[in-house]
């Protein structure tokens, strides 16, 4: 009897690999007396709150005041006190996207007057698919104008039919795309490329990640510490919007703290750019002219690849509205 019990208690009820200690050394299950007690059920639960958020606390505080070190870490093999680079990454992003679907919704100068109010961001979203109607129907985007309270079409369906590609079928496409935004003033559209937006970022970052190689090929780096780097940058470019978010929605209720939202702006700014800059120091260690010179590569590299991932977004939330 007392051999069965100490075969019973030695080895993982998971794996049957013999146990050494609390956790089994195989699978990583902790060795309880039985899952059906109210204490171990509690014990998880206490646990769980006490080590992710330690890690998590850990993890924004040396991501925001040491920009580099999370990645000189990660690949330092010092992981475990940390939030995974996607998961941090994740998280960050949806809150961010979050907060800003929630404050698009929020209540603008317009509804004050009367008016039905467009969204910040959609309105935004809507001047943007207008520039890029220009190119293919100049004579349809100038009779749109965007506006507080929503956009003014001055035309009907049949102007879309001067919409015209060298491709037929994509063509059609974008007419029966333009009349459908005619019944609805745009704002179809402008939802849809809401909820593209984040799909787009996680086809942006490792094409982005791609620039990096040629840049750094001595010392030789491999493509996933890119990867994760530009994880780790995104995830603090997101915590600080995220921040900046949050006063300019302070700043709608509270109209007195107009003047500090424009401050945060521009602080929120500034510190991204040295932020990705202390950043590209800290781990790739190159000088501060080749650095800067390689910073500034990577700034117009971005641009031109968020460029067309936004017409490519556009062009797909405006066929699929």
């Amino acid at each position: 009897m007392q051999l069965a019990s100490s075969e019973n208690h030695g080895s993982c009820g998971n794996c049957a690999a013999p146990l050494s200690g609390p956790y089994c050394a195989q699978c990583g299950q902790h060795a309880h007396e039985s899952a059906r007690s109210l204490s171990v059920l509690l014990h998880d639960a206490l646990d769980l709150v006490a080590h992710m958020d330690g890690r998590f606390w850990c993890t924004i505080r040396t991501l925001l005041l040491q920009p580099g070190q999370l990645t000189v870490d990660y690949f330092a093999e010092r992981r475990a006190r940390y939030v995974s680079p996607l998961r941090l990454y994740f998280v960050l992003s949806i809150v961010f996207f979050a907060l800003a679907a929630a404050n698009s919704n929020l209540p603008s100068k317009a509804a004050a007057t009367g008016q039905s109010p467009l969204s910040a961001s959609d309105a935004a979203d809507l001047r943007e698919l207008q520039n890029q109607l220009h190119q293919a129907a100049p004579a349809v985007a100038d009779t749109i104008t965007t506006t507080d309270s929503g956009v003014d079409m001055k035309l009907d369906s049949s102007d879309c039919d001067k919409i015209e590609l060298r491709w037929p079928w994509l063509q059609e496409r974008l007419r029966g795309a333009c009349r459908r935004q005619i019944a609805d003033n745009g704002k179809s559209a402008a939802r849809a490329f809401g909820s593209y937006v984040p799909k787009m970022m996680f086809v942006f970052l490792p094409l982005m990640a791609l620039i990096m190689v040629p840049l750094y090929r001595q010392p030789r780096h491999y493509y996933v510490e890119h990867l994760v780097f530009f994880l780790h940058t995104h995830a603090a470019l997101f915590l600080v919007m995220i921040g900046d978010m949050l006063l300019s929605i302070t700043a709608q209720r509270l109209p007195h703290l107009a003047p500090l939202e424009t401050a945060s702006n521009l602080a929120a700014a500034c510190y991204a750019l040295w932020f990705v800059y202390r950043a590209m120091r800290r781990y790739y260690g190159d000088r501060r002219a080749l650095t800067l010179a390689k910073l500034a590569v990577v700034g117009i590299a971005y641009q031109v690849f968020l460029a067309f991932m936004i017409m490519a977004t556009l062009l797909l939330s405006a066929l699929t509205a």
